[in-house]
């Protein structure tokens, strides 16, 4: 006999599954449906090709369609929530199986927790963010107002790495070094060759562990550690060679990084380099690079570093780098973009490292106003109303923009990106701002759909 839960169970099954246009309707009234209805995901969907695994018709039919693959990237910065997570919640509610255009059986889990990742990893390596903006600015451009007027800015979206020191670096360089190097031993059933791996082990943790750091005993140990490091890969290089070894393109990437930070830190050390240009600050991600913003809470970043483009708000990628750049360049690049997706440019409000000779002959040109002080004598009518609008700019940029970079970073997962490649970091930080984005936009519907049925009640 069956429980009376059991039966309740399966009368909603039913319920559920033969009355699609009732849990549309209800999914729609949800916050997520009004997140769904702000996000143009059929236009987006276009710009990326379907995988090839799930043209061919083999094996079994794929849980999300390209679709739901940037459904997941939204959900997941929209919650905040991992992987794991986020899969673990789509079993079990339904609303979130509507977003991402699909509705499991009451038999039916999704067990592979990788999904997420593979969707962020394939949609990263087709991503082209500036067709994706258009639609984005094509759907929401019936919610912004003052499209005339415009911020721009630069930030650094911080990776989730552990903070480089030469010495945690060129010990990471000799660990993983030594780890080929056994495993290479262990296939040739070899034993392994003597060496002073242990002992410089215990003085890498010993210097750890030490609270006063001195630089005699940093640069002692740095000389020990390349002194140790350059062995290593002498003998590696050596057993690969002689036994025609074939390495994997992941080792033989990891072989020629750890190779070319021996070159930096050696060169730091006993050449005459003060500063090494491409200095790499991580083993696992070779491509982050040490980002100067001159901070006086953090000097020095490291991630990409990106200069955004704000309109009534919402904001998009002007240029992505993982290298320094100095955005007092890219004012001319921001405005024409500008122009670009909303027509017309007015007004520019901008911090005042691009405010350089260049870029204001080039804004009088174009008939700009902008933020930036003047330069020289002013006529007296001029000078009230020319301060009462850069004031209005200045706001707009320190409270909106500056803003925004605080909203994204503690609310859309783009403090720390944990991500693991330089494309699924690309695709992280792209979606967590078109979610914070998604997000003001669906605020916007919500108000104007309210003050629209008051109007016709009244």
């Amino acid at each position: 006999m069956q429980s009376e839960a059991t039966l309740i169970f399966k009368s909603m099954t039913n319920l559920l599954f033969f009355h699609q246009n009732l849990i549309d309707e209800r999914f729609l009234q949800t916050d997520l449906g009004q997140l769904y209805l702000s996000i143009p995901f059929d236009k987006l969907a276009s710009l990326i090709p379907t995988p090839k695994n799930s043209l061919s018709g083999k094996g079994c039919k794929p849980w999300f369609d390209v679709k739901g693959g940037i459904a997941l990237q939204i959900l997941k910065h929209y919650l905040g929530l991992s992987d794991e997570l986020l899969i673990e919640r789509i079993n079990t509610d339904w609303c979130m199986q509507m977003f991402c255009g699909i509705q499991l059986k009451p038999t039916e889990v999704i067990k592979d927790t990788n999904l997420p990742s593979y969707w962020r990893t394939y949609i990263g390596r087709h991503l082209d963010i500036n067709a994706m903006q258009k639609e984005f600015v094509t759907a929401w451009k019936s919610y912004l107002n003052n499209t005339g007027f415009s911020s721009e800015d630069a930030t650094c979206y911080e990776s989730k790495i552990s903070f480089p020191t030469p010495v945690k670096l060129l010990w990471d360089c000799c660990h993983k070094t030594y780890i080929s190097y056994n495993a290479i031993k262990k296939q040739l059933k070899q034993r392994s060759s003597r060496c002073n791996y242990e002992d410089r082990k215990n003085e890498f943790l010993s210097y750890q562990k030490t609270k006063k750091k001195t630089k005699r005993a940093e640069k002692k140990l740095i000389k020990k550690l390349l002194k140790f490091l350059v062995r290593l890969l002498n003998v590696h290089n050596q057993i690969v060679t002689q036994k025609g070894i074939t390495l994997s393109l992941k080792q033989n990437v990891q072989m020629l990084t750890i190779t070319k930070v021996y070159g930096q830190q050696h060169s730091k050390v006993y050449g005459a380099v003060e500063q090494i240009k491409d200095r790499i600050v991580s083993l696992s991600k070779p491509y982050i690079r040490p980002i100067v913003r001159g901070k006086e809470t953090k000097a020095v970043e490291f991630g990409a570093k990106v200069n955004k483009l704000q309109v009534d708000g919402i904001s998009f990628i002007e240029h992505f780098s993982y290298d320094a750049f100095n955005e007092g360049a890219r004012l001319k690049n921001c405005i024409e973009m500008h122009q670009q997706l909303f027509g017309k440019c007015t007004h520019h409000s901008a911090d005042k490292i691009y405010a350089t000779n260049k870029n204001r002959k080039y804004c009088t040109s174009k008939k700009i106003v902008t933020n930036f002080a003047p330069k020289g004598k002013q006529k007296a009518a001029h000078i009230q109303q020319s301060k009462t609008m850069r004031a209005i700019l200045n706001k707009e940029r320190g409270t909106r923009l500056e803003g925004s970079f605080g909203n994204e970073k503690n609310h859309y997962q783009l403090q720390k990106i944990n991500a693991r490649n330089a494309i699924t970091e690309k695709c992280w930080i792209f979606f967590g701002m078109m979610t914070a984005n998604a997000s003001i936009i669906t605020n916007r519907r919500q108000k104007a759909l309210q003050e629209q049925q008051q109007k016709q009640a009244a």
